[in-house]
């Protein structure tokens, strides 16, 4: 199976990209910090196009469900720390998802020498609501709904925050509003990462234990 297939050039170019954003936050200007919230957005869009692909073309493949992982963890991570880092969320946010991505996938990467992958035909997973939890359109859409809004939204503030025009009191209640409201979201998206990683781990340590026996 060929390496350099389109969705695995599509996670690679969210990573590149991903890296990219995280210089624009840190630069702390108002463009670049829209400019960081709609790539922000456009890396998290790009994880249902490299699927699309795999499917459309037919490029599936246990190393791009690998790299595909993978990616989504080093964007997920990043993107947590740094808006913890500039105060945009609490800092038990990306140490709950880190913790619960670490868990997650050194459970699937055991299973994996099985022939197990976490998703598709061979997926580890064994019930009806695992399943669903984990890979149906329903929950990974939802998901990866409330991280973009988290993260877009929630860069997009803090672009206004940096407008001298906007400190006025009126403007800046409004932006503090909204804060709220990207942190209540952000709340909600690290609720719904523990509750979708809770079947991995529970079916995935029933089915290493029944391995090891």
């Amino acid at each position: 199976m060929r390496f350099w297939t389109w969705p695995n050039r599509v996670t690679l170019m969210r990573i590149g990209l991903l890296f990219i954003m995280v210089f624009l936050v840190y630069d702390r200007s108002f463009w670049s910090r829209l400019l960081a919230a709609l790539l922000a957005i456009l890396v998290i869009v790009m994880d249902w196009l490299d699927g699309y692909l795999a499917r459309r073309l037919q490029e599936s493949s246990l190393v791009g469900s690998v790299l595909d992982i993978a990616g989504d963890r080093i964007i997920e991570s990043v993107l947590w720390i740094c808006l913890a880092d500039i105060r945009l969320v609490p800092v038990w946010i990306p140490i709950v998802v880190v913790s619960r991505d670490i868990m997650t996938d050194s459970i699937r990467n055991f299973v994996l020498r099985f022939g197990y992958t976490a998703f598709g035909e061979k997926t580890m997973m064994r019930t009806r609501l695992g399943r669903f939890l984990t890979g149906s359109p329903v929950m990974r859409t939802s998901y990866a709904l409330f991280k973009a809004f988290s993260f877009g939204f929630l860069l997009l503030l803090s672009a206004f925050q940096k407008l001298p025009a906007l400190q006025r009191q009126d403007f800046q209640t409004w932006l503090d509003n909204g804060l709220r409201i990207g942190m209540l979201c952000s709340v909600m998206t690290a609720v719904l990462c523990l509750v979708r990683g809770i079947p991995v781990i529970i079916e995935g340590l029933a089915l290493i234990r029944e391995k090891e026996a």
